[in-house]
C-alpha cells in the first residue's frame, strides 16, 4: 500500500475509487465500504484509495464525545492495508481544512489533487466547514462531474447499528464480546510486560502486568482473554482494576496465562478480549480471593475447550 500524508505530493493514479472517513476500529460497516471500493477499482481497472484524518476530527470539534480511539493509527493503517486498499491518504485535520467549504474540499482536493473517478462513503458522512456537506451534496457534486457516487447504508447486527461510537461505549461498559462481534475481530490492546508486586505468585496464580498506551481499556473486571507473544497465543484470564482486596490505588492489567511457566518480562504482547466473566470484587479474605480465581480459571478452561472462537 502506498501512503501519503497530505495531498501536495500524491501521485495521480488511474481511475481512482475513493472512500473518506475516520475509520476508527475498521469495524464490519467500514469493511463493507472498503470491499465495495476494492471491487469497483478492480472492475474499472482503477486504484482503490482511502482518505482519513489525523488527529481524529472529534478530538478537535467535540472532544467530550471522543472517549478514546478504538485503534491506534498504526493498527488502523495495518488493517486497511490488509483489506486490499492500494493507496492511503492522511489529511491533517487543521484549521485550514476545517474552514474549507464543501465545494472547495470537493473541487480543490478530490478533483484537482486526486482526480477521482468514483466516490463511496458511509450514509452519515459529513464534510466541509461545520459539517455542512452531506451525502446529498456529495451526490450532486459528483453528478456535475460525471463521477460515480454511492453512499452505503448502515450495517446492523441483531438490531445493533454498527458504529465506532457504539463500539467505544460497549468497551467502556465491559461488553467486549458484543464489541468484538461489531468489529469483526476480538478487541485487543498491545503493551509491554512490566514488573508487578508479585501477588499472583503468592496466590498460586502468577500474572504478568501489562503497560499500554491504548486509549480505551475495558471496564474493571475479570475477562477471558488470550495473550500473544513470540507469534503464539495462549489462553489466559485477565483482571483489570485496582485490586480492592489489597486496597490498591492504581489501575492495573494483570493476566494469568493458563498452564504457562516462563519469564516474559520486557516482552511486547497483544491481549485479546473474549468475554467478561464478572466485576472486580473486594473479598473478605485472601482465601476467598483464591477460591474465586480458581473458579475464574476453570471457567476460562471450559470456554476454550467448548466455545467456537470468533
Amino acid at each position: 500500500m502506498k501512503f501519503f500524508f497530505g495531498v501536495h505530493n500524491v501521485e495521480r493514479f488511474p481511475n481512482t475509487v475513493l472512500t473518506i472517513g475516520n475509520y476508527d476500529g475498521v469495524h464490519i460497516g467500514h469493511k463493507r465500504i472498503i470491499k465495495k471500493v476494492v471491487e469497483l477499482a478492480l472492475k474499472i481497472h482503477g486504484t482503490s484509495m482511502l482518505m482519513t484524518f489525523e488527529p481524529h476530527p472529534l478530538s478537535i470539534l467535540k472532544p467530550e464525545k471522543l472517549i478514546g480511539r478504538i485503534t491506534p493509527f498504526h493498527i488502523k493503517k495495518k488493517i486497511i492495508e490488509e483489506s486490499g486498499i492500494e493507496v492511503m491518504v492522511v489529511m491533517e485535520f487543521n484549521d485550514q481544512l476545517r474552514q474549507m467549504s464543501p465545494e472547495d474540499f470537493f473541487n480543490k482536493i478530490l478533483i484537482e489533487k486526486l482526480g477521482i473517478k468514483a466516490l463511496i462513503v458511509g450514509y452519515d458522512f459529513k464534510f466541509g466547514r461545520g459539517g455542512s456537506g452531506d451525502v446529498n451534496s456529495l451526490k450532486s457534486l459528483c453528478n456535475s462531474y460525471g463521477i460515480y457516487f454511492e453512499s452505503v447504508e448502515a450495517v446492523t447486527l441483531d438490531g445493533d447499528k454498527v458504529g465506532s461510537n457504539r463500539i467505544r461505549k460497549m468497551l467502556i461498559e465491559g461488553n467486549v464480546k458484543r464489541a468484538s462481534q461489531l468489529l469483526g475481530n476480538f478487541y485487543f490492546i498491545e503493551g509491554k510486560v512490566i514488573k508487578g508486586e508479585g501477588r499472583g505468585n503468592r496466590l498460586g496464580f502468577p500474572t504478568i502486568n501489562i503497560e499500554t498506551a491504548y486509549e480505551i481499556i475495558p471496564k474493571e473486571g475479570v475477562y477471558i482473554t488470550e495473550v500473544e507473544f513470540d507469534n503464539t497465543r495462549f489462553p489466559s484470564v485477565t483482571n483489570i482494576g485496582f485490586n480492592p482486596t489489597f486496597d490498591g490505588r492504581r489501575l492495573s492489567i494483570e493476566t494469568h496465562i493458563i498452564d504457562f511457566t516462563g519469564d516474559i518480562y520486557g516482552k511486547n504482547v497483544v491481549l485479546y478480549f473474549h468475554e467478561r466473566l464478572r466485576a472486580e470484587i473486594k473479598f473478605n479474605s485472601v482465601e476467598d480471593l483464591k477460591r474465586q480465581i480458581h473458579i475464574d480459571v476453570d471457567s476460562a478452561r471450559t470456554y476454550f475447550n467448548t466455545q467456537k472462537i470468533l
